[in-house]
């Protein structure tokens, strides 16, 4: 699968977060849909940079909440489908993703409490400013998504996939 970003995107953003996108367990989240009319790699990529712009702006690790906001939703198989667990789906998730994070890729204790805690109400409560960061794109961004607006990276062709 072939992903081409355009030069509008930000090389600082990119040099963070390059090596999760090169990743072909990661491209896999190409072929899941989220929010009706979207993929989860580009949810997960609007909310790593939606969180990344934030953290610059306030201040925060922008490293973290970009790292952190682009595995937030790292899970390969999609929500109607049967798993060994009863736990409802905004609970079950986020372990999920925690986990493939951490096994797949180096990430640090703040990037794996962030992504534990992104669907605050619902789960546990950010400990860190870059985890409500997360949080509050990720709101954002599905937001934006179900409501069908292209917003930040999917607007004007940013960012395209397609399959080899």
């Amino acid at each position: 699968m072939d992903i081409t970003l355009s030069e509008e995107i930000d090389p600082e953003f990119l040099e963070i977060v390059q090596c999760i996108l090169d990743d072909a367990e990661f491209k896999k989240l190409n072929y899941y849909k989220q929010h009706l009319k979207t993929t989860r790699f580009m949810h997960s990529l609007n909310v790593s940079y939606v969180s990344w712009l934030l953290a610059k702006r306030f201040g925060c690790d922008a490293a973290a909440a970009a790292r952190a906001g682009l595995l937030h939703d790292f899970f390969l198989y999609n929500f109607g489908e049967k798993r060994d667990t009863k736990e409802l789906q905004a609970f079950y998730h986020p372990k999920v993703a925690a986990q493939n994070s951490a096994d797949r890729f180096e990430i640090s204790e703040k990037e794996r409490l962030a992504i534990l805690s992104h669907m605050f109400p619902l789960g546990p409560l950010p400990r860190s400013r870059e985890a409500w960061l997360i949080s509050c794109a990720d709101k954002l961004c599905a937001s934006s998504e179900l409501f069908h607006f292209q917003i930040f990276l999917a607007k004007g062709n940013r960012v395209v996939v397609s399959p080899t």
